[in-house]
């Protein structure tokens, strides 16, 4: 490996715990690992590294500003850092299993405090023609929703076009199809993932690792096999009304600036749920959300 002259800056493509792997300013991929305990680096973060004693790994030394992070809780209730910098987040529902739209909702909020667009997938086409009056909703609010089916390649292409400008995610319940969809996308997943591992001496088992890959139309995607199916943390109570597009629209004509539209008077949100102008599906969305991230505090 040869030695930077001073500091140079890399993309994390692939990290297990406290190794993994960076592409360079010039794309060559490294093997790395991080400086100090207290420093967490995940695929998707923008580093700073250094050369190390041993010529076969780098040392990352620090990670530059975050555009964001998505996290989770873990096995311990402690967060865990999924992946940093997203520009969108797909939401994978289908048929069956039945849809969570509660769930959903929390991933769309996600993304909305994240700043990043969301992307719904009605995927499993093939199994039922019947399509869920909640889609539409969303589809009011303006979340552009994909029909596929792994089965049949049903609107891969539509897709691939709506995933080739983001670095994204995909995310949703166990059993709608996300594994199938990936390998659609990533018809070299286990090629890719196998040379990385090869290369790092770990992670082909390790249920936390997560790969950026190239998708050939453009864009990337970031997985991680072992937490596809995940709540995300949503911390700031105050601005959940933020992930709900139909309720932030309503929230200046409130009477009180600092309304959360649960029990204030003359609150615009609770009319508008009485006059069916907001779902109310939606709206107790809303109100577990606010009242779980009021708890985390």
């Amino acid at each position: 490996m040869s030695k930077p002259e001073a500091d140079a800056h890399g993309l994390i493509i692939a990290s297990y715990g406290r190794r993994g792997i960076l592409a360079d300013e010039n794309g060559v991929r490294r093997r790395y690992v991080l400086k100090g305990r207290k420093l967490r680096a995940v695929c998707g973060d923008h580093v700073i590294w250094q050369s190390a004693r041993s010529a076969e790994e780098c040392l990352v030394t620090s990670i530059t500003d975050r555009q964001n992070v998505l996290e989770r809780p873990n096995s311990h209730g402690r967060s865990e850092f999924l992946a940093a910098n997203l520009s969108q987040i797909a939401v994978v529902l289908a048929p069956i299993p039945e849809p969570d739209f509660y769930l959903t909702d929390r991933y769309l909020c996600s993304a909305e405090l994240l700043n990043a667009k969301a992307l719904i997938i009605w995927n499993k086409m093939d199994a039922t023609a019947s399509i869920p009056s909640e889609l539409k909703i969303y589809e009011e609010l303006g979340y552009p929703i994909v029909h596929t089916s792994a089965v049949n390649s049903t609107g891969m292409d539509t897709l691939k076009s709506n995933l080739s400008t983001d670095v994204n995610m995909l995310v949703g319940q166990s059993g709608v199809g996300k594994s199938s969809l990936i390998n659609m996308l990533l018809p070299e997943t286990d090629a890719a993932i196998g040379e990385i591992s090869e290369a790092n001496k770990e992670g082909r088992h390790t249920t936390t690792a997560s790969f950026m890959h190239e998708l050939a139309d453009g864009g990337k995607l970031i997985d991680s096999p072992g937490v596809r199916d995940f709540a995300p943390v949503i911390r700031e109570a105050d601005r959940i009304q933020t992930g709900f597009r139909e309720i932030l629209a309503l929230a200046n004509e409130c009477r009180f600036s600092n309304c959360q539209h649960l029990r204030e008077p003359n609150c615009a949100v609770k009319l508008a749920v009485e006059e069916d102008r907001i779902d109310a599906r939606r709206y107790e969305s809303y109100k577990r959300l606010h009242n779980t991230s009021a708890a985390l505090k």
